[in-house]
C-alpha cells in the first residue's frame, strides 16, 4: 500500500510504515498542491488532516469532477457549526472516501485504509498468499506474521518490515531507495549504505527457502529493485542461483561483505549485458 499523507504526526506515520505501508509525506497547504501529487494515480490512498492542512471538508470535490480517482481519507476534529455526522456526510458527499475524527487512533486509520483499498481495488489486502512450486507463502498484514507451508518464518524487525512492505503491494516494484526510506525512519544520518538492502533480501530469501526450496518469493527486477514474486515465476532462476551460492557460503555468523559478494556475483551472472 503506497500512501500520500499530509498533516499526520510521527507516531501515526511510524505505525503505518510498520504495518507495511510505503509513505510519502509532504506539507500541503493548497488543494492545487495536493492535486499535483495524486492526479497521476501513483498512490493507493491519500490521507489528509483537514484541520492542519486547512483544505476543508469540500477539498475532494474538484478532484472527482476532474476524474482523479485516488481515494482520499480525511482526518478532522469536526466543526462547531454542525454535528459530526453531518460534517462527515458533507465530506463523503463531496468525493471523500472516509473521514475519521481526530486525533485518530493509528490502528483505526490503518483499518480504514484497508477498507478503502478493498472497496476501491476489489480485493482483500489483510492476508496475502502466493504459491510457487511446492511452497505456499502467507503474509498476514494485520497480525504481522509470515508463514511458508504453515510454518512460521522467524524474521527480525527490519526483515519483517521489508516483507510486509512487499506484501502490501505485491505487483509493485520497490526500489532500493524506497525500501531504505521505509526501513530507516530516523533521518539521513541514521541510514546505512544502500547495499544493506541486498543483505536483508538475501537473508529473508534464505529463511524462506530453509523451510521449502521452492519458496523464492522475492523477485529481483534488475535495474529497478525488488517485488513479491509473481505467480509466473519470473526471475526464479536468477534467485535460485543466488540462493545456491548464499547457502554454500553464508552462515549465521557471516559478515555483510561475504553475503553482499554473493548477491553481486548473482547479479552480474544474470545481467544480459554480461551475457548471462
Amino acid at each position: 500500500m503506497k500512501l500520500f499523507i499530509t498533516g499526520l504526526d510521527s507516531t501515526t506515520v511510524t505505525f503505518l510504515k510498520e504495518g507495511g505501508a510505503v509513505v510519502e509525506q509532504e506539507d500541503v497547504q493548497a488543494v492545487d498542491d495536493l492535486e499535483g501529487w495524486i492526479k497521476d494515480g501513483l498512490y493507493d490512498v491519500a490521507v489528509v488532516d483537514l484541520d492542519k492542512s486547512r483544505l476543508g471538508v469540500y477539498m475532494a470535490r474538484g478532484f472527482r469532477t476532474k476524474k482523479i480517482t485516488t481515494p482520499i481519507v480525511g482526518i478532522s476534529r469536526g466543526s462547531d457549526a454542525s454535528s459530526w455526522s453531518d460534517y462527515r456526510a458533507m465530506f463523503l458527499e463531496n468525493g471523500g472516501d472516509d473521514l475519521l475524527r481526530g486525533p485518530t487512533n493509528p490502528r483505526e486509520l490503518m483499518a480504514s485504509l484497508r477498507v478503502v483499498m478493498r472497496r476501491f481495488h476489489g480485493a482483500m489486502v489483510d492476508i496475502v498468499e502466493h504459491e510457487r512450486g511446492g511452497a505456499k507463502l502467507k503474509v498476514n498484514l494485520t497480525r504481522r506474521t509470515v508463514f511458508v507451508n504453515d510454518e512460521a518464518v522467524h524474521l527480525t524487525g527490519k526483515e519483517l518490515s521489508m516483507m510486509l512492505m512487499f506484501a502490501s503491494a505485491p505487483s509493485r516494484v520497490m526500489s532500493k531507495e524506497m525500501i531504505l526510506g521505509h526501513m530507516y525512519t530516523g533521518g539521513i544520518d541514521d541510514e546505512p549504505e544502500m547495499k544493506i538492502i541486498d543483505v536483508f533480501v538475501c537473508k529473508v530469501r534464505k529463511k524462506l527457502t530453509d523451510i521449502h526450496p521452492d519458496a523464492n518469493f522475492i523477485d529481483t527486477v534488475w535495474g529497478r529493485g525488488f517485488r513479491l514474486a509473481s505467480q509466473k515465476g519470473e526471475d526464479s532462476a536468477a534467485v535460485a542461483a543466488e540462493l545456491s551460492d548464499l547457502k554454500a557460503t553464508a552462515t549465521s555468523g557471516s559478515d555483510f561483505r561475504s553475503v553482499l559478494g554473493v548477491a553481486n556475483k548473482g547479479k552480474q551472472l544474470n545481467n544480459p549485458r554480461n551475457g548471462g
